[in-house]
């Protein structure tokens, strides 16, 4: 009995620690393909004469043959430990494991409901717009952290929902890809409606899997190429972080790669609205060009990303100012640059394109330390921004009219600019303040136009005494070439400031042989090297 009872024994041992093939392991655990495909924004398409479904998320395709151990995912195999097979509902099983190693996406499903891995930025952001587009706003917040749940309460995120589909229409993925950065792992999520249009959303995650932030972009045209005069031999690119410590900022620091000794650096600065470090606008990247081409001459350069792209809704307080917005930000850049030591302290200058450059006098006046040994601004608004911007939309309206348009898109014109209008009144009625503003006024962030109106960096500048550089372009839509006569006027009395017009280029400094609209954005352009090497020479002359 003593040896039956050990034989017994022995085979439950060998079951249970898998001494023997097959035996004793768990079986692989299973899900519903179209389930899954679609909990993440994708499709499964079923073909009946081959017995087979294609599951489409984004850009990936896996192909499952019905009872058939092996799989196609984009031209890869991908055997299955187990054949695909239907229950009696007609839902096609897949084991979990494959489905992963198939579509890219490291999904879970915990006690009914689905999860996503918290390293997966891709899969968790199609995830959270899956169940947006379901309206699980409940759920959706639950994927959030509490600075950005607290912003987002269920109604607010039904109007985001109903904002994007006013905009675009319903959403089909088109493309899921993974960025990561210092401060953040990206989720950059393409989209296509039917009615013809596109859209891409950026999904910031913490790095404890939590959506930290998120952005509604235009599509990526991906038409951008390097400039002729990018030697990737030239230069090192190193990542930084710059910002304050509740909101960093992801950057890129270009160094000279075989400098002798400390070098002079450069921070640029972005223009208006929310952009990325490379200040990309459709087919160019006007500061990624700047950096490669500085950093040639032997000039480091410190761009990242504005506050309010990589923070569009938490940067965004109650009393958001251009201080918040850009002053802060480059300040932070300067100081950081004051501790590198490969960076000349006392070779610092920052580079402020559009309303960066307009905001430069208000960046030196707040540098305690003097820290800045010079400035260039480039198409630097010389007036009120508020009346820059009416003018911009009356030109819009303008050109509309001349071309002959008509219907909706030519009203949507007209109300723009009328909408502008009655802002710039009530922004010139000393009546209102930031301590007093009007209940109806008509554009977002009315304490951000009531901080900065009637803001002239010019008369700021008249007396400072850091040397500047101002350029402009010629055929600049935004910023009229006059701006630059403003400056030259109002800074006559200095002699250290220099101007520069710049004839056929346009606000993103590219050569455009028409009058510009804005619309040529699109087209794929670069700095021309004549531009960098006057910027280049500037620097080096202050240097000396």
């Amino acid at each position: 009995m003593k040896g039956k009872y050990c034989l017994a024994w022995f085979a439950a041992f060998v079951v249970v620690c898998g001494f023997f093939p097959g035996i004793g392991k768990a079986a692989p655990q299973e899900v519903p393909l179209r389930a899954a495909v679609e909990a993440l924004g994708g499709s499964v398409l079923w073909i009946h004469e081959e017995k087979a479904a294609t599951a489409v998320l984004g850009t990936r395709k896996w192909k499952i043959t019905l009872g058939s151990a092996r799989s196609d995912a984009d031209g890869r195999q991908v055997d299955l430990p187990k054949p695909a097979a239907m229950d009696q509902e007609h839902r096609l099983y897949v084991p979990l494991a494959s489905f992963r190693e198939a579509l890219g996406v490291a999904l879970e499903l915990r006690g009914g409901s689905w999860d996503v891995g918290k390293g997966d930025a891709a899969g968790l952001g199609m995830r959270w717009m899956r169940l947006l587009q379901l309206e699980k706003y409940e759920e959706a917040r639950g994927m959030m952290n509490p600075s950005l749940a607290e912003l987002y309460p269920a109604d607010v995120l039904e109007r985001y929902k109903s904002h994007i589909e006013e905009s675009y229409g319903s959403w089909t993925l088109t493309k899921a890809d993974a960025r990561e950065n210092r401060v953040h792992r990206n989720a950059v999520l393409s989209y296509q409606t039917p009615r013809g249009k596109s859209f891409r959303m950026e999904l910031r995650f913490g790095s404890d899997g939590r959506l930290d932030d998120l952005a509604l972009l235009p599509s990526d045209p991906g038409l951008y190429r390097p400039p002729a005069y990018d030697d990737p031999g030239r230069y090192v690119t190193e990542q930084v972080t710059v910002g304050t410590e509740s909101l960093p900022l992801p950057g890129s620091l270009t160094l000279p790669a075989k400098a002798e000794g400390k070098v002079p650096a450069v921070v640029l600065v972005h223009g208006s609205g929310p952009s990325d470090e490379d200040e990309s606008s459709g087919g160019g990247k006007m500061f990624r060009d700047i950096a490669v081409g500085l950093a040639r001459e032997g000039i480091a350069v410190l761009r990242y990303a504005k506050r309010t792209y990589e923070y569009p809704n938490r940067s965004l307080t109650p009393d958001f100012t251009v201080r918040e917005e850009t002053i802060e930000d480059c300040l932070t850049a300067v100081k950081l640059l004051r501790q590198d030591k490969r960076i000349d302290p006392g070779r610092i200058y920052v580079l402020g394109h559009s309303q960066g450059g307009m905001l430069v006098p208000k960046m030196i006046e707040e540098d305690q330390e003097g820290a800045i040994a010079g400035a260039m601004l480039l198409s630097a608004p010389s007036g009120a921004l508020e009346d820059l911007m009416l003018a911009q939309y009356e030109g819009i309206l303008k050109r509309a009219v001349e071309a002959g348009e008509a219907g909706a898109e030519l009203e949507r014109k007209q109300a723009n600019a009328d909408m502008w209008r009655q802002a710039v009144d009530m922004l010139h009625d000393d009546r209102y303040s930031k301590a007093h503003m009007p209940a109806d006024f008509p554009l977002p962030h009315a304490y951000w136009w009531y901080d900065i109106r009637q803001y002239s960096g010019p008369m700021i500048a008249r007396g400072q005494h850091v040397p500047l550089l101002i350029l402009q372009g010629g055929n600049d839509v935004q910023v009229p070439p006059s701006s630059i006569k403003v400056w030259k006027q109002a800074l006559g009395g200095r002699t250290d400031v220099s101007c520069k017009l710049y004839p056929g280029l346009n606000h993103m400094y590219a050569l455009y042989d028409r009058p510009s609209t804005g619309a040529e954005y699109r087209l794929a352009s670069n700095v021309p090297e004549f531009v960098i090497r006057d910027l280049a020479d500037w620097i080096h002359l202050g240097t000396k």
